[in-house]
C-alpha cells in the first residue's frame, strides 16, 4: 500500500512539474510575442502640415502652433489671398483688397523664417483698373503672376468691363513706371466678380466668374508688355456646365494639382469644393465676342464631381500639397484636411482666426491671411 502511494506521488509530480514547465514555456513565448509588437508600433504621418510623425494612439492629440508672422504694421490691409513665387525660393506675396477708389496693392515677403522677415509693399500705378478689387493671385511656374478681380466694371461706368489681369513676377518692372498704362502685361475683360483664379502653365489660367457663375479658362497668349494694350489673342473658353455661385464679397479659391490634370474649385455661394477634369473638355459652340477682340471665344464642358460639401461651413481659402487639400473656414478660421485618393476627411485643425481668406503651402507648411485681423499666419506642426 505504502509503496502504490509513493507511485502515486511520483507520477503527481511530474504531472506538477510538466505543468510548470508548460506555463513557464507558454509565458515566455507570450512574451517574445509581444517583444515584435512594441517595436513594430503603428506609426503615423497622415497630415504633416498638421502632426509630427508619432505613434497612432498619440498621433494628432498636440495640435499645431498657430504664429503670427506679419501684422498690418508690414502694410497687410483686408488681404484676400497669398501666393509663392516658384521662381525665388521662399518669396511670398500677399495681396490687399484695397477699395474702389483705389485698387488693390501687394506685400511681398522673404526671410519667412527669420525673426524680422522683409516686405516689399507695392501698389500699381494704375491698379484702379487691373487690379480692381482683387480676390486671388496666381503664380505661373514661369514667374509672372495673375489676380482675379472681385469688381462688376473696372471702368465704373455701369458695364461689365473687368476680368482677369497678368503680371510680370520681374521686380524691375512690376509697379514701375512703363510710360504707358500702369506696368501690367496683359489684361482680358469677359468675368465680372472674379472670386479665384488658378495657374495652369504659362499664361493660361481658370477663374471663377461670379458674374455668369460658370468657370471660365482664360489664355493670354503673348503678353503685350508693360502698359500696352493688344488683347485680341487672348482666348475664352466657357464651361457653362460648371455652375457656380459667388458668396458675397468672400474669395472661392481654387488650385490645380501638380500634374495640371485636375483644376479644384471653392463654390462659395454653394458650400462645396468642386473636382474638375480638364481633360474630358470638349468644345461646344463659338459665342459672339464680348467687351473686346479675342481670339477664341466658345462654350466647352468638362467633367466635375463635388468632393466635399457642407452649409455649416463657409469655405474659402484653398491649397494642395501631394494628394493632400486643405480647405478653410472664413468665418472661424477652421482648416480641413481631404485626401483627394479617397475623397474624404484626413483631419481638420481650429486656428480661431476670423475672416481666414488665402490659404498656401511651403515645405509642408501651412501658411494663411485673415481679412479680419490684417495678419499673415503659419502653422506649425506638433
Amino acid at each position: 500500500m505504502i509503496k502504490t502511494i509513493n507511485n502515486q506521488d511520483n507520477k503527481m509530480k511530474k504531472i506538477i512539474i510538466a505543468s510548470m514547465a508548460i506555463a513557464i514555456f507558454t509565458t515566455f513565448q507570450a512574451c517574445k510575442k509581444d517583444e515584435p509588437a512594441e517595436k513594430n508600433a503603428v506609426v503615423k504621418n497622415d497630415i504633416p502640415e498638421f502632426f509630427k510623425e508619432s505613434e497612432e494612439g498619440s498621433w494628432g492629440v498636440n495640435q499645431p502652433t498657430i504664429s503670427r508672422i506679419l501684422t498690418s504694421t508690414a502694410r497687410i490691409s483686408k488681404p484676400t489671398d497669398l501666393d509663392f513665387n516658384p521662381t525665388r525660393d521662399g518669396e511670398l506675396w500677399i495681396v490687399n483688397e484695397g477699395t474702389e477708389n483705389t485698387g488693390g496693392s501687394t506685400v511681398m515677403v522673404t526671410g519667412l523664417d527669420s525673426e524680422m522677415p522683409t516686405t516689399d509693399y507695392r501698389k500699381d500705378q494704375n491698379s484702379w483698373h487691373f487690379m480692381a478689387l482683387p480676390t486671388a493671385i496666381a503664380f505661373s511656374e514661369n514667374g509672372d503672376w495673375a489676380n482675379s478681380t472681385g469688381i462688376l466694371d473696372a471702368n465704373r461706368n455701369g458695364g461689365s468691363f473687368t476680368g482677369p489681369a497678368l503680371w510680370s513676377g520681374d521686380l524691375d518692372i512690376y509697379a514701375k513706371p512703363s510710360g504707358g498704362n500702369g506696368s501690367h502685361l496683359d489684361m482680358l475683360h469677359g468675368s465680372p466678380y472674379s472670386m479665384g483664379i488658378a495657374s495652369e502653365k504659362d499664361n493660361a489660367y481658370w477663374i471663377f466668374d461670379g458674374f455668369n457663375e460658370h468657370i471660365v479658362r482664360y489664355d493670354f497668349g503673348g503678353d503685350h508688355g508693360a502698359g500696352n494694350a493688344d488683347h485680341d489673342d487672348g482666348v475664352v473658353q466657357r464651361f457653362t456646365n460648371i455652375t457656380v455661385k459667388k458668396n458675397g464679397s468672400i474669395p472661392s479659391h481654387m488650385v490645380m494639382n501638380k500634374d495640371r490634370t485636375y483644376l479644384y474649385a471653392i463654390d462659395g455661394g454653394n458650400n462645396r469644393v468642386l473636382r474638375i477634369y480638364i481633360g474630358s473638355a470638349e468644345k461646344v459652340k463659338n459665342l459672339p465676342l464680348t467687351n473686346e477682340v479675342l481670339s477664341d471665344h466658345s462654350e466647352w464642358n468638362a467633367d466635375f464631381k463635388v468632393i466635399s460639401e457642407d452649409e455649416f461651413f463657409n469655405y474659402c481659402g484653398m491649397a494642395i500639397n501631394g494628394n493632400r487639400l486643405f480647405v478653410g473656414d472664413f468665418d472661424n478660421g477652421n482648416i480641413r484636411c481631404i485626401d483627394l485618393i479617397t475623397n474624404q476627411e484626413l483631419g481638420r485643425i481650429e486656428t480661431g482666426i476670423e475672416g481666414m481668406t488665402g490659404l498656401t503651402v511651403y515645405n509642408d507648411q501651412l501658411y494663411f491671411v485673415s481679412y479680419t485681423t490684417n495678419s499673415l499666419y503659419k502653422i506649425e506642426a506638433r
